[in-house]
């Protein structure tokens, strides 16, 4: 099987829609199949990232439990958009797993490498 470089480019917040959790399950497919997966949180998507969330008092998954299985599937190559972050006055201390932190002039970049993205 030849492997891809896929990039999914995670911009919904966790909890608006079934959004996140759906574009997770895609990830964590991905992974299974051994593809080079790479993640970008950006926008409101990087709300998903957030510590000590509790979906259930939504009555959904928690996204923040379904991220920290993405290292289990050898998906490590998780980015976030450094100016979406300091634009909800996060830091790297509020996110439930390390990321890179991937400044705007950069992230065109990032697009050019891939055999695909798949926005959620």
């Amino acid at each position: 099987m030849m492997t891809k470089r896929i990039l999914f480019l995670l911009r919904q917040s966790p909890y608006a829609t079934s959004h996140a959790v759906e574009a997770l399950e895609a990830i964590l497919v991905a992974g299974v199949f051994e593809q080079d997966v790479s993640v970008l949180f950006k926008d409101d998507g990087v709300w998903q990232l957030i510590k000590d969330q509790a979906g259930s008092e939504l009555g959904a998954r928690t996204v923040a439990k379904v991220l920290q299985a993405l290292p289990e599937y050898e998906i490590s190559k998780l980015l976030v958009c450094e100016a979406s972050l300091a634009q909800r006055g996060l830091g790297p201390n509020d996110l439930v797993l390390p990321v890179t932190l991937l400044p705007l002039a950069d992230q065109a970049a990032l697009f050019a490498e891939q055999d695909a993205v798949l926005n959620d």
